[in-house]
C-alpha cells in the first residue's frame, strides 16, 4: 500500500505544529524542573542550621571633655606650693610703745577640725606633688579623688546614697557586707578639704549628718560606726525607717515603699558636687487603698524619677553627678536596669552593674 502524498503547504503546518508542541512541553519541563528544584532549596534553607555570624557593631564614644579638663586643673593645682605662714611679727627698728597682747581665742567655738588632719592633709598633698602617691586620695583645695565600686570621680562634696531595703539583705544573705565595705573605704579615702554625708533609704531615708560635714577623723571613725550599725532584713524587724533607723540621723518620710525618689531628694537637697547610689533596682511607694486593706505598692516610673531629678538640678547652685551601682541581688531587670541606668546619663554619670554572688 503506498503512503499518500501531503501537499507541501500541509507538510509544512504538521512541521510547524510539532515544532511548537515540542517547545511547549519543553517550556513545561523546565518550570516544573524548576519549581521542584526552589521548592528544595526553601526547604533545605530552613532545615538546615543557621551559620554563626559574628557582628562587630561600632560605639561611638563622646569624651567628656570639660570633666577632664576640671581633673586635669585639679592634677595641676595639687603641684602648686603651699603657702606658708610664720607666727611671729617683725619691726625695721624698735618701737616707743609696746603692742597689745593678743586677744584669747575661743578654741571651743571653732570647728572641730583636729590639727593633726590638716597636717596629715598637707603631708599627703606633698607627696602627691613629688610623684610617690599616698593612695589615700586626699587632694589640694578641689576635693578629693573617691572611688565606690571601681567608679572614680573628682569631688568636694560627696554624698553616698545606699538602699537599705529588705531585698539587699535577704535575697543574698552576707554579701551586704561589700556595700558597707566600700562605704566605709570611700569615707577613709576623703581629705580634709571634701565634705560628706551619707544616706540611707527603704520606706523612708535617713541622712547620717543634717549638712555636710568635712573629713576629719573624728567624722570618718563616726562614719564607719554609722555604717557599720546598718543591719536590716526582714528577720530584723527592729531595722527600718519607723524603728532604728530614724533615730540615727536627719529623716525624710513620704509614706513608705522603697523611696529611691525620697532619697535623692533628700541627699540634692545637701548641695553636693557628686553622688554615689547603690541600689538593687526595686523602687515603689505605698499607695493607701482603704481601711480594710490597707496599703499597696505602686512603681515609681522612670520619667517620674528623672523629672523629679532634673527640676531639683534645675534649681541647685552647683549641679551634681549622679553615678549609679546596680547591685544585682537576682536576675536583672531590665526595665529597673534602664531606669537607674538613665538616671546615671542624664546626670552625667556613669552606671555599672555588680553582681551581689561575687562578693
Amino acid at each position: 500500500m503506498s503512503k499518500a502524498v501531503l501537499d507541501p503547504q500541509q507538510a509544512a503546518k504538521l512541521r510547524r505544529r510539532k515544532i511548537i508542541i515540542s517547545v511547549i512541553v519543553a517550556s513545561i519541563g523546565v518550570h516544573f524542573l524548576g519549581a521542584i528544584l526552589a521548592g528544595v532549596w526553601i526547604v533545605a534553607r530552613y532545615l538546615l542550621p543557621t551559620p554563626a555570624t559574628f557582628e562587630v557593631k561600632k560605639e561611638i564614644r563622646i569624651a567628656a571633655e570639660e570633666r577632664q579638663h576640671r581633673m586635669n586643673m585639679d592634677q595641676f593645682d595639687a603641684l602648686k606650693p603651699k603657702p606658708t605662714f610664720q607666727d611671729k611679727m617683725s619691726t625695721a627698728r624698735p618701737t616707743e610703745f609696746s603692742l597689745p597682747d593678743l586677744p584669747a581665742m575661743p578654741l571651743d567655738a571653732l570647728a572641730s577640725v583636729d590639727p593633726s588632719d590638716i597636717v596629715s592633709d598637707q603631708l599627703d598633698s606633698l607627696s602627691a606633688a613629688a610623684g610617690e602617691g599616698s593612695g589615700s586620695g586626699a587632694g589640694g583645695g578641689k576635693g578629693s579623688a573617691v572611688s565606690f565600686f571601681g567608679i572614680s570621680d573628682m569631688a568636694t562634696r560627696v554624698v553616698i546614697v545606699i538602699d537599705v531595703s529588705d531585698t539587699m539583705f535577704d535575697r543574698q544573705p552576707g554579701k551586704f557586707t561589700a556595700v558597707k565595705q566600700e562605704a566605709a573605704k570611700l569615707v577613709q579615702g576623703l581629705g580634709i578639704n571634701t565634705l560628706f554625708n551619707i544616706v540611707i533609704y527603704e520606706g523612708g531615708s535617713v541622712a547620717m549628718f543634717p549638712e555636710m560635714q568635712p573629713a576629719t577623723e573624728a567624722n570618718k571613725q563616726k562614719a564607719a560606726r554609722w555604717i557599720e550599725s546598718v543591719n536590716g532584713g526582714r528577720d530584723k524587724a527592729g531595722m527600718s525607717y519607723k524603728g532604728a533607723y530614724i533615730k540615727m540621723g536627719t529623716g525624710l518620710y513620704e509614706g513608705g515603699g522603697t523611696r529611691t525618689d525620697t532619697a535623692l531628694k533628700q541627699a540634692l537637697s545637701l548641695q553636693p558636687s557628686t553622688i554615689f547610689l547603690i541600689s538593687d533596682g526595686e523602687m515603689s511607694r505605698n499607695m493607701e487603698t482603704s481601711r480594710e486593706f490597707g496599703f499597696e505598692s505602686a512603681k515609681i516610673e522612670e520619667r517620674e524619677l528623672i523629672n523629679l531629678v532634673k527640676d531639683l538640678q534645675k534649681d541647685a547652685e552647683q549641679t551634681a553627678r549622679i553615678h549609679v551601682i546596680h547591685f544585682l541581688t537576682q536576675q536583672a531587670k531590665q526595665e529597673e536596669e534602664d531606669v537607674l541606668r538613665s538616671l546615671a546619663r542624664r546626670n552625667e554619670g556613669r552606671f555599672k552593674q555588680v553582681k551581689a554572688e561575687d562578693y
